[in-house]
């Protein structure tokens, strides 16, 4: 049976238990992943994951939340790249988290914790794609219902192609984005 460990600090524990179902998660997926066994690849006691994290569903906000910033962080330079190229980064780091899409809109409706990670993420990406689009030279209604649509195909194609083609995705979203600035109704 694993130790709980008491000598090794709070936040590396909580950091070992993320890292353990963010391993978890992205391999088993969400509703396969036990607590329990989250807390065998952490190397602690079962019961001691929820001394930091009261639920599966905490754990999960916790590990969107990591992934989240980690992604921001690790976009390009909106000074040196082309639109194009962060759009097709951030469909990159997404597809690093696909397998856990459905359970987040899944848990989004039941989990305020999931759901305030998951708006986060909305966010952020909403200002991000208004701001392409009106570098692109739409006007700031005109950036906003971009943005909206630019996310609803992107989360569409991650909802229910579960078999994407990571290329054939690319080309229709850059498709869409070359359509939408270019005020071509082709």
């Amino acid at each position: 049976m694993p130790a709980t460990r008491p000598h090794i600090d709070r936040d590396l524990k909580r950091k070992e238990i993320i890292d353990s179902a963010e391993a978890l998660f992205l391999s088993d997926g969400y509703e396969s992943t036990s607590m329990a066994a989250v807390a065998r690849g952490a190397g602690i006691a079962s019961n001691a994951v929820y001394w930091y994290f009261p639920g599966k569903d905490d754990l999960l906000a916790a590990v969107l939340e990591r992934r989240l910033e980690l992604s921001v962080s690790s976009l390009p330079d909106p000074a040196v790249t082309t639109m194009e190229e962060q759009v097709l980064a951030v469909l990159a780091r997404l597809d690093q988290v696909a397998r856990l899409t459905a359970a987040v809109h899944q848990r989004s409706g039941q989990s305020e914790a999931v759901a305030a990670v998951h708006q986060s993420f909305h966010e952020q990406i909403d200002q991000m794609l208004r701001r392409l689009y009106r570098e692109a030279g739409l006007e700031p209604e005109d950036s906003g219902l971009a943005a909206s649509a630019t996310m609803a195909l992107i989360e569409g194609i991650h909802l229910h192609d579960e078999h994407r083609d990571p290329a054939a995705r690319d080309e229709l979203v850059l498709w869409t984005i070359r359509r939408i600035v270019s005020g071509k109704d082709e």
